[in-house]
Formats: structure tokens, C-alpha cells, sequence
């Protein structure tokens, strides 16, 4: 049975008439013609009742014509994948995402990518502090989107480009805040328990220390930010976390910012989307690239505008 024939098969059903199949088709009616019954002869049945002006199909016509239809979507489906390859398209493309940055930079870029590369499998990794950047050192993930520090970007080896801010608040429950007294620095937050992401890489180089952790500092440990926002709203400690990831909790009332008057806990950080600047990047990982560029000039144009 050739996927011609029941391509000939559809048009034919779809348009009534041999003539106006042949027409869809370019080909002659005696072509179209041919080609039913070749597939009547396979079949061993007709597939049509040829009785009024316009074809229809016998109860076995029908079932042939049902299932040739899956049969001509799986096939053009395995010609588009085809093609994606022939392209030199990845199968697969990796990006890393530490979980501080905003999922709203990154959310426009997918959707774009999934309508052009739709053939092309996308692997998000989540990872924290150090994570993002091993994951691209090591081949792991062509590019990453995370936080970080232009100079050690530059040191690295990096390509980078600036694609968001993000603003990191101390925060706590209420009930926990109200247990605290009155503190004046960190170091009389010692006593508490403060939440701690773990690091999902291997911490060398500058994250070969806990940023943010005094000596003496009784510690829990979790591996994503989401459990660590759900151990503070109980009121089991306190911890740093993005603005974007509790903007509704502190609206709410269920986290409170921790404000020291004589100690500056809060700070900004700059999120990059950064990849390896002597890796050969492939079409689509380029494509991803190019999205960010454009997508950071734009950023940069407006607040141009708005200064």
C-alpha cells in the first residue's frame, strides 16, 4: 500500500469527484481513477458506492479512509522531522535556570522558540547559585538565565547579556518576626533558624563560601526556593528570597521583610542570559540567542525612554 494512494484516497472523499480530486492533486482523472483501484484491489473491496453524482464511502471505505488519515499525519509529521534535521537542528537544546529569575523574562522566548523549532526538544534545568554556570561550563545546558556578576562573567569566559532585575528581600512569618523582638543587626538573628537553598553545582571559585550566612547561624537546608517560601510562611525560619517568587505573600500579610536599622539585608541583583563564548552553537541554540539580544535591546531602549 503506498501513501499515495491514500493521499489520492483523501482528496477524492474530501472533494466528491474523481475530477475535482485530480484537479487538487494536478494529476489526470484516469491517474486518479488508477490509483482507487489499486487500493480496492489490496483491499479486496470497494471502498465507494459509485450509485449517485458524488463517491461515497462503503462502511469498509470508511473504516480505510479513518485510518489512512492517521497514517498520512504521522507521515508528514516524520517528513517535517526530517527536514529538521537536514537543517542541522538540534533534537535536544538544554537551558538552565536558576530559580532567583523571574520566569516572565524567559516565558516570551519559549513560546517563540516552540513555534519555530517545534521538532526540537527543550530541557529546562533548575538550578541554584552556582548551578546555571557549571551546567554551561561543562556542556551541560547551551545557555543559561540566572544571576550573576558581570565580572566574573567576563573572567569565565562568557558571552552575557543583561536580560532582567530582580530584588532580594529578607523575609519571615509574621509570628516569627514577632518573636524576634527588637533586632538591630544580623548578629541577633543567630538564635533562629534561617532557610538556606542548597547549591546545585559545586560551589568553586566565588560560591566556594555561603553568601549571606554569618558564623554561628543555625541552618536548614532546601533544594528549591519554592520549599523554602512555604518553610518561612510556617514560621520555621527566615531566608532571602526574590521579590517576584513572594510579591503576593507580602501583599497578603503571610511574609513580612525582615528591617534591621543598624544592617542593609535587602539588595538588587542583575539576571543574565549568558552561554560559552568559544562554544559552536547550533541553529536553534543561536536562535534562542539572538531572541535575547533583541529582547535586551528593546529593555534597554525603553528605559532609555522612561529616564
Amino acid at each position: 500500500m503506498k501513501l499515495d494512494h491514500l493521499k489520492v484516497l483523501r482528496a477524492v472523499v474530501e472533494t466528491g469527484t474523481v475530477k475535482l480530486a485530480a484537479e487538487t492533486l494536478n494529476r489526470t482523472q484516469p491517474a486518479i481513477s488508477q490509483a482507487l483501484k489499486a487500493l480496492e484491489f489490496q483491499t479486496g473491496t470497494e471502498l465507494f458506492d459509485r450509485s449517485g453524482y458524488r463517491l461515497e464511502l462503503t462502511p469498509v471505505g470508511r473504516r480505510v479512509y479513518l485510518q489512512s488519515l492517521r497514517v498520512l499525519s504521522e507521515a508528514d509529521d516524520l517528513a517535517h522531522l526530517i527536514k529538521h534535521f537536514e537543517k542541522g537542528q538540534e533534537e535536544t537544546i538544554t537551558i538552565a535556570v536558576d530559580a532567583a529569575a523571574n520566569p516572565d523574562v524567559l516565558t516570551p522566548v519559549l513560546l517563540d522558540l516552540q513555534s519555530r523549532f517545534p521538532d526540537t526538544r527543550v530541557i529546562l534545568r533548575a538550578e541554584v547559585l552556582s548551578g546555571a554556570i557549571e551546567a554551561v561550563q561543562t556542556g551541560t545546558a547551551a545557555l543559561a538565565v540566572a544571576p550573576a556578576i558581570q565580572v566574573m562573567l567576563e573572567e569565565e569566559g562568557f558571552d552575557y547579556i543583561p536580560v532582567d532585575r530582580s530584588f532580594m528581600r529578607n523575609v519571615a512569618a509574621p509570628s516569627l518576626i514577632g518573636a524576634m523582638g527588637a533586632p538591630a543587626t544580623l548578629a541577633d538573628l543567630r538564635g533562629l533558624h534561617q532557610i538556606i537553598a542548597r547549591d546545585s553545582g559545586q560551589a568553586t571559585g566565588l560560591f566556594d563560601r555561603e553568601l549571606g550566612v554569618q558564623k554561628g547561624q543555625r541552618r536548614w537546608y532546601v533544594s528549591d526556593l519554592h520549599m523554602k517560601k512555604q518553610l518561612l510562611a510556617t514560621g520555621l525560619g527566615w531566608g532571602r528570597l526574590p521579590e517576584h517568587l513572594i510579591a503576593d505573600e507580602l501583599a497578603k500579610g503571610i511574609l513580612q521583610e525582615i528591617k534591621l536599622p543598624n544592617t542593609h539585608l535587602s539588595f538588587d541583583i542583575e539576571v543574565f542570559a549568558f552561554r560559552m563564548r568559544k562554544s559552536s552553537s547550533g541553529p536553534v541554540a543561536s536562535y534562542v540567542w539572538n531572541t535575547f539580544e533583541a529582547a535586551s535591546m528593546s529593555l534597554e531602549a525603553r528605559e532609555r525612554a522612561g529616564s
